[in-house]
């Protein structure tokens, strides 16, 4: 059989003789591999040998440490692993389809908003659709658009993102907007007077479920992502990053550190003890919305977006 012709043998045929391959070539032994895929030493033997003859050339050397790969080997496993890393990326896309289209609910939400409203909406599309799986994803608005652009959820809840890639392919329905207020500890030696910005910049500043390097890439402009840093000083002064809300609460008790956080969530974060200042300027901080594919919705998606935009017009 020639190259070509092997490359278009059946894809499970070659699905499996390539499992094997992989499977040998990781462990270093066709016994251990027989006993993983709990099939017989000869079959996993005369598959290898059929991928050996199919090619034209030697997969494996025999040696004391076990079975290794040549340098043929090397490059049979460079494409067959990325290959069965596709095939499962493909299967599990498929899968999570399949799942939208049978109602299993997927979301994104920052930890402000599951506790306003988000938790409420869930509720309500559990007792409309009792059958209905769920999965939540927390995170900030970059890390959940990095997950909505990878179809990892369908929506999520967060603040607009200034300078996002057009690439992202994403619709916004705006909520609302917010300003934030800033909390501290209840023993915080701003509490008796008037904040100025020259004082708050004295103190350690918590950014709550911050924003990553990692996701720059889903900005075609960092203008508006550094000019927020410049105004906060973010490099000039300490700083404690935390990618948890309760973690950025624990840190405010703690600490003379300050903690910008939207102010619709004053009362909850005040039953933790956390006190606000009273502040020379207000801080605005953006509009909350909804992000979404720009592709078309699934009713239970849908009814979940109505439930979220009702909830949101009472705040």
């Amino acid at each position: 059989m020639q190259n070509n012709d092997f490359l278009n043998t059946s894809t499970d045929s070659m699905d499996k003789s390539l499992q094997q391959f992989l499977l040998v070539a990781r462990l270093k032994s066709i016994s251990a591999a027989a006993k993983v895929s709990k099939l017989s030493q000869p079959t996993i033997s005369s598959n290898i040998k059929r991928l050996e003859k199919e090619l034209g050339v030697t997969l494996f050397e025999r040696r004391a440490e076990g079975m290794l790969l040549t340098e043929y080997g090397h490059i049979l496993f460079k494409h067959s692993d990325a290959m069965q890393h596709e095939h499962h990326q493909m299967m599990t896309r498929i899968t999570e389809r399949k799942q939208r289209r049978a109602g299993k609910i997927r979301l994104g939400t920052g930890d402000a908003w599951w506790t306003l409203f988000v938790k409420q909406a869930l509720r309500e599309h559990r007792r409309c659709l009792p059958s209905s799986s769920i999965h939540v994803e927390f995170g900030n608005h970059l890390s959940l658009m990095d997950s909505l652009i990878n179809e990892q959820i369908e929506l999520f809840i967060g603040h607009e993102i200034g300078g996002l890639s057009s690439k992202c392919n994403v619709t916004f329905i705006p909520l609302f907007k917010t300003s934030d207020a800033i909390f501290v500890s209840p023993h915080h030696p701003l509490l008796s007077q008037t904040a100025t910005e020259a004082m708050l910049h004295d103190y350690p500043l918590i950014a709550v479920t911050y924003d990553s390097e990692k996701y720059a890439h889903l900005l075609d402009s960092p203008e508006p992502k550094l000019n927020e840093r410049k105004k906060q000083r973010l490099d000039e002064r300490t700083t404690y990053e935390l990618d948890s809300l309760l973690a950025s609460i624990d840190m405010v008790l703690e600490s003379n550190a300050i903690m910008p956080y939207p102010s619709h969530l004053t009362d909850y974060l005040c039953s933790f003890g956390l006190k606000t200042l009273d502040t020379e300027q207000v801080y605005p901080r953006g509009v909350v919305g909804i992000y979404l594919h720009k592709r078309e919705t699934s009713k239970p998606h849908l009814a979940l977006i109505s439930h979220i935009q009702e909830l949101a017009a009472k705040l």
